[in-house]
């Protein structure tokens, strides 16, 4: 029998990708010049926190809900394994370094996008794992995430 994630298991990657997503804009703060630069990742690292803190009071909430309704047998396991597999953020020391190796500032909010981009996609792809009494919390952190896609996107307009 297939695995199907639970929302369970959903939740604690999404608090995982959180996280990590803090260290990340931490260290890219720590590693720029431009403290105008500096500053919004430290903005961006905050609401990650404050992702965190919502997904673990979810985590409280949803239970062991899974989803129905598979196209073939394994259809969310391999899908989801595959959005997992590279993680959107790097974990531990491993996003702090790529956070430093970023060549320039230019470079590092393309970076973040991109990062943001896939933390929008999985958490949209999550919607199917969470009971739909909780698809208003999920969705207005997919909004704040669709947000700092905005946000870095008139951060390159405005710099570069």
């Amino acid at each position: 029998m297939p695995k199907i994630f639970s929302a369970r298991e959903m939740i604690e990657v999404a608090i995982k990708e959180e996280q990590t997503g803090a260290t990340f804009y931490r260290a890219l703060a720590d590693s720029t010049d431009s403290q105008e630069l500096a500053e919004f990742a430290l903005q961006v690292a905050a609401m990650e926190d404050e992702h965190e803190a919502r997904f673990k009071n979810l985590l409280d909430e949803v239970g062991e809900h899974k989803p129905s309704g598979e196209s073939y047998e394994g259809e969310y396991e391999a899908y989801m394994s595959y959005l997992l597999e590279g993680r959107i953020f790097p974990t531990g020391r491993d996003g702090e370094e790529m956070a430093r190796r970023q060549g320039s500032d230019q470079e590092a909010v393309s970076t973040a996008m991109e990062l943001e981009r896939n933390t929008l996609l999985f958490y949209h792809e999550m919607l199917k794992f969470i009971p739909p009494q909780q698809h208003a919390l999920l969705e207005s952190i997919i909004d704040e995430e669709r947000q700092h896609v905005s946000d870095f996107a008139r951060y390159r307009d405005e710099h570069f």
